[in-house]
């Protein structure tokens, strides 16, 4: 698995992550080697036989140093102490797959409502999900009302 290395605009590590080099100094590494590893950026974080198992929760935040941009690592508090605890890495969940991914049936439109129509149409599908045992959501939704729409206008369709 390659690590993609992630990038925000200059900002400062947030509080909620602990530094690559506080974590190396715990971890008993020599700050030349540990200044060795980052050479290669997060590729060379994960060649540490001590932090393999979570280098991949490595982040890295850009910043500007005496003029000069050197990137930061940093891994989120929660992971490592969860990696500390149990001697595994935390997993992550990856999230819920959009529909319309990987389905060769589905176009995702992204298209500019007005509000008031909207709101409309969100005030029709919670009194209708209100009525109804299952739920169902708004973007389901949208897309009946482009079914229905069709469907009350044969005589345009080709």
């Amino acid at each position: 698995m390659a690590n993609k290395e992630r990038k925000t605009k200059y900002s400062k590590m947030p509080k909620n992550y602990y530094n690559y080099f506080d974590i190396c100094k715990w971890e008993n590494i020599p700050t030349g080697t540990a200044k060795r590893m980052t050479e290669n950026g997060l590729e060379g974080v994960s060649s540490s036989e001590v932090l393999k198992p979570i280098a991949h929760q490595f982040k890295i935040f850009p910043k500007y140093e005496n003029g000069k941009l050197r990137n930061q690592y940093g891994i989120l508090k929660t992971n490592y102490d969860f990696y500390k605890e149990h001697g595994v890495a935390r997993k992550q969940s990856p999230g819920k797959t959009p529909k319309w991914k990987d389905n060769p049936n589905v176009v995702n439109i992204n298209i500019p409502f007005p509000k008031d129509l909207y709101e409309e149409f969100k005030g029709i599908v919670d009194n209708a999900n209100d009525l109804s045992i299952t739920r169902v959501a708004y973007r389901d939704m949208i897309a009946v009302a482009v079914k229905e729409f069709c469907d009350r206008r044969p005589q345009f369709k080709k």
